[in-house]
């Protein structure tokens, strides 16, 4: 798969793709029409305008009755994808992100056909998933869509079930929240205890990461419902129950440290805490050495974590948390630990220059135990 998604993954190539599957699907299609239309509105288009500009175009080119609009989309799908294809996919692939415009048409024009629209959706998720346009289905039928999902729980195919728990995942990156379920995670939850042992890990990660968006706004529910789960020790259970507590586990919630194997009340004594270089130029990075220690005799778990509170352009600072170590600590065996957090040019993240914070927290408890300072130079 690609690592980077750039907005190329929508292009004249993969447009002229989908053209030519219509038309052999629908011969009244005009296929230089549609290529036109979309080509000439690509160079100046990002991504997002780009997958509009594909399902406005669809629209415009396909017929005006809709069942028989969808009819012929479904036709001129490119076949499933078996579980082996999710690796190396082409984003830039018919079967790739284009989909998204295609599973778009449905939620932007077939809102009003629920059945229809949601057995076309259940078709296209084996393609590219459907998880964004069928939120748009769970916000204006919301008890009919969970009926849905209930009978699509036993579905024979793993992007039918993924769908479930990625369609309902109450803070999904790059589309719409469902407030409601961030408010009250309880029937996404009982979709999710019937998929958390399925047996591909596609749908297990889904269901991890749909547990983790809760956990963002209900811990507590999170947290007692993983300590239940993580009762049985299989590994795959236990893998899952870890991955959907990554982010009450960076924040240091006693709960989940507790699940994941670290006591919350461990003392940590620190012995040492040094920057080595206070002035760093942009291009370079930090060394950090921590010595910590613990009066405990038994060989405890330590999860280490360190903080940097970014400069934003408010002048304010901004916290983000970064990995450091896992390791066991007891009183005969102290830790001294070194770090190289390199301060480089990302996608993600627009340094400023100015005073920033280094925060170190071992993350048995949540408690900060030392910090320190730099400069930024840019």
């Amino acid at each position: 798969m690609q690592t980077t998604l750039s907005k190329h993954v929508i292009n004249e190539g993969n447009t002229r793709e989908l053209a030519a599957a219509i038309k052999a699907n629908y011969n009244a299609f005009n296929e230089a029409a549609f290529i036109g239309e979309v080509a000439s509105n690509l160079p100046n288009q990002e991504l997002a305008a780009r997958l509009k500009q594909v399902t406005l175009s669809l629209r415009n080119h396909l017929p005006d009755d809709y069942t028989r609009a969808v009819k012929i989309i479904l036709k001129s799908l490119p076949p499933a994808k078996k579980m082996a294809d999710l690796k190396g996919i082409d984003l830039a692939a018919l079967d790739g992100f284009i989909m998204i415009s295609i599973t778009a048409y449905v939620s932007d024009y077939g809102l009003d056909e629920y059945e229809i629209s949601m057995q076309a959706l259940k078709v296209m998720t084996s393609r590219f998933s459907s998880e964004f346009a069928i939120r748009y289905f769970i916000k204006k039928y919301p008890n009919k869509t969970m009926q849905t999902f209930r009978k699509w729980l036993s579905d024979d195919c793993p992007h039918v079930r993924r769908l479930v728990s990625e369609g309902t995942r109450p803070r999904l990156p790059l589309n719409i929240a469902l407030p409601d379920f961030k408010k009250d995670p309880a029937p996404v939850i009982g979709l999710l205890e019937k998929l958390k042992d399925d047996p591909e890990l596609y749908v297990r990660r889904s269901v991890a990461n749909n547990l983790n968006d809760i956990s963002k706004d209900n811990p507590d529910i999170v947290t007692k419902l993983l300590a239940k789960w993580n009762k049985v020790k299989r590994p795959e259970r236990k893998w899952m129950v870890k991955h959907a507590l990554r982010t009450l586990e960076k924040q240091g919630n006693a709960a989940a440290l507790r699940i994941l194997g670290y006591s919350p009340a461990l003392e940590i004594i620190t012995e040492d805490f040094q920057i080595t270089n206070k002035t760093v130029t942009f291009g370079e990075g930090l060394n950090m050495t921590l010595s910590i220690s613990t009066p405990s005799a038994k060989a405890e778990a330590v999860v280490i974590d360190y903080l940097i509170y970014h400069m934003k352009a408010s002048g304010k600072l901004s916290p983000k948390v970064f990995k450091w170590s896992k390791k066991t600590i007891s009183k005969s065996k102290p830790l001294t630990l070194e770090k190289f957090h390199s301060i480089r040019p990302i996608s993600t993240r627009k340094y400023y220059a100015g005073r920033h914070e280094v925060h170190i927290q071992i993350q048995v408890n949540g408690n900060i135990v030392a910090k320190g300072e730099f400069e930024l130079i840019l």
